[in-house]
Parts: C-alpha cells; structure tokens; sequence
C-alpha cells in the first residue's frame, strides 16, 4: 500500500505527498500529542507497581512458610 493512494474513506485523499508531509514545518505548540506527557505519576507508577508486587509476594510468602 503506498502513502501516496492511501486514504481511510473520511474524505478525499490527501493532497501532498509523502515527503512534503515529512518536510512540513509544524508549530510544536500546535501539533497534536502522540504519547502521554511525562509527569512524576507516569515516571514513577510502574516501577512502584512491580515494588509493591514483589513486595505483597514476599509478605504472602514469608506467612505461609511460617504456617507450615
């Protein structure tokens, strides 16, 4: 499938080519976000997560072996 013959059916096809859509100047202020904004939260949920995991699995582990 090339860029060029491509469109989704929301309309007509694009009207520039693939090389001047990648040469295209766009404000970086206007342009749309493509991945989730790099925040304290985002930075630091997973790794407390997986600390949080092994740390309830020790906890359940420490308990049971200490029922037997």
């Amino acid at each position: 499938m090339s860029a060029i013959n491509y469109h989704s059916g929301h309309g007509a096809p694009p009207e520039l080519s693939t090389e001047d859509r990648r040469t295209q100047a766009v404000d970086p202020d206007a342009a749309p976000k493509r991945r989730i904004n790099d925040t304290w939260f985002n930075r630091v949920r997973w790794p407390a997560f997986l600390v949080a995991w092994i740390a309830m699995g020790l906890i359940v582990f420490a308990y049971l072996y200490n029922a037997m």
